[in-house]
């Protein structure tokens, strides 16, 4: 596998931003077959994930446009 170098701190954080959508939304396929309790626990632990994410973005000028974050939000069917 190779690796593309990031150069900047704002890439990274749109990097990693983009890839926690990502297996937050791969995850949530997989909420609907558990235990309606442990697909909430999961929801809440993104959702604090994400709440930091958003704040740190914003307390350090990132525009939560350029991170995909603007409207997100963790789907709720299912749960």
């Amino acid at each position: 596998m190779t690796t593309r170098r990031i150069f900047t701190h704002e890439q990274c954080l749109i990097e990693f931003a983009r890839e926690l959508k990502k297996e937050a939304r791969d995850n949530f396929r997989a909420w609907s077959h558990m235990n309606a309790v442990e697909a909430e626990s999961r929801r809440r632990a993104y959702n604090v994930v994400f709440h930091l994410l958003k704040r740190k973005a914003e307390q350090h000028g990132i525009p939560l446009a350029d991170l995909g974050l603007v409207d997100f939000e963790l789907p709720q069917e299912s749960l």
